[in-house]
């Protein structure tokens, strides 16, 4: 009953009447949810539902605490009156996690984007064994339902790891930073959820690289991105990827994740590397001769900050070597970039993460077509769109919500 992956046309809808309800729901919660209070008209127009349709439709929803509607701030003295719809949903709570090598961070907010309350447990988590993590989430979702004050209910929750992600949203498939493979995180989530009454609750699990991305798109780079096609290029030690076009992701079941390390770039000399290789932080660190082959590992994968903080500060000391193996690697992610721009036929990139760094310091040199966006890493942006993948995972399925 919960296993739905997030975004709200993430799965095909079937051809029976309360499926093509479902989805006429969903697809007036996105409207609402991309452009604020609108009119019904405003709506009706964008959705292509008629009138008397949606007027139905406003009216479940405001059945499910969904929505609102009320005299337009615009609204003039003179003239009939204008009444807009809003996004609601005060009584619904939803949280984001994030599951890294040090530990769990949580956030929850309401449906209709109130923040709540933020969360942090840290632990070392390499190793392996994920027990450690399970129990650590559980006691994330212990604080998580705990804090939910009624009537407010806790109605969906996403969770963020690094690595790759089964298609239906539940299983790591591969976490090279956490050493994990076909790790079922979703299941025991549930039976936690399921243990405080909440089993009703979506739950799904999402490579970081496509929540940061989502959190991008939803968040602060909402107005410059808009509905164009999106690369986006992650990741504090290894390169991750994700696709979003329209603010959703690409790729149906697979959450938009894309595994842009496996690119063919061309490097000095004629030779080929994939991309992951070519630009890897440890790789960056030993050939700038910052640190040896094995401290470059082991300082990367502990502290991939401190990692990328000796490198950088080897450039702005004006190290020749360390400027070399920058510039060489925006040069290879320039040609990742090309190459999967023309694939996906991508509108704007985002380098984020370490890459997002060193793109700041110097820029791909990419087709004119492609805006680039390099940001400064920020450590709260895999929970914050995790967050938002949590939304989405709900307003996909309001007539469930009381489930």
């Amino acid at each position: 009953m919960n296993r739905h992956p997030g975004g709200l046309f993430v799965r095909g809808r079937g051809g029976d009447t309360a499926d093509l309800r479902e989805h006429n729901l969903a697809l007036v919660l996105r409207y609402l949810r991309d452009h604020g209070p609108s009119s019904r008209a405003q709506i009706a127009d964008s959705s292509r539902l008629g009138l008397s349709t949606l007027t139905g439709m406003i009216g479940e929803l405001k059945a499910l605490d969904l929505v609102t509607e009320g005299l337009a701030d615009t609204q003039s003295r003179l003239g009939r009156p204008t009444h807009a719809v809003s996004l609601s949903g005060d009584g619904w709570v939803v949280a984001g996690l994030r599951v890294d090598v040090d530990g769990v961070r949580a956030k929850t907010a309401t449906v209709g984007g109130d923040h709540l309350g933020s969360y942090a447990d840290r632990a070392d988590l390499r190793g392996g064994d994920p027990a450690q993590a399970i129990r650590m989430l559980a006691a994330a979702i212990d604080w998580i339902v705990e804090s939910v004050e009624p009537p407010r209910v806790l109605t969906a929750v996403s969770i963020a790891v690094a690595g790759r992600v089964s298609p239906w949203g539940d299983v790591v498939v591969r976490s090279d930073a956490l050493g994990w493979a076909d790790v079922d995180l979703a299941s025991g989530v549930r039976d936690v959820l399921a243990a405080h009454g909440c089993g009703g609750a979506v739950v799904q699990v999402m490579s970081d690289s496509a929540t940061a991305a989502l959190g991008l798109v939803r968040g602060e780079l909402r107005e410059r991105i808009g509905e164009r096609t999106l690369l986006y290029f992650g990741g504090e030690r290894a390169v991750a990827g994700c696709v979003l076009v329209a603010g959703e992701p690409a790729i149906p079941g697979g959450l938009g994740e894309a595994d842009f390390a496996r690119i063919p770039v061309a490097i000095e000399g004629g030779e080929s590397r994939r991309l992951g290789d070519a630009v890897a932080l440890a790789g960056l660190l030993t050939t700038a001769g910052v640190r040896s082959d094995a401290e470059a590992a082991d300082l990367v994968d502990r502290f991939p900050r401190e990692a990328l903080s000796a490198l950088l500060a080897a450039v702005a000391e004006g190290d020749e070597a360390a400027a070399a193996a920058v510039t060489a690697a925006m040069a290879s992610l320039a040609q990742a970039i090309e190459a999967a721009a023309a694939v996906v036929g991508a509108e704007v990139v985002v380098l984020d993460g370490y890459l997002g760094v060193l793109g700041t310091l110097i820029a791909p040199s990419v087709d004119a077509h492609v805006e680039v966006i390099a940001l400064p890493s920020h450590p709260s942006r895999v929970v914050d769109g995790a967050v938002f993948a949590a939304r989405d995972a709900r307003l996909s399925h309001p007539s469930r919500i009381r489930d």
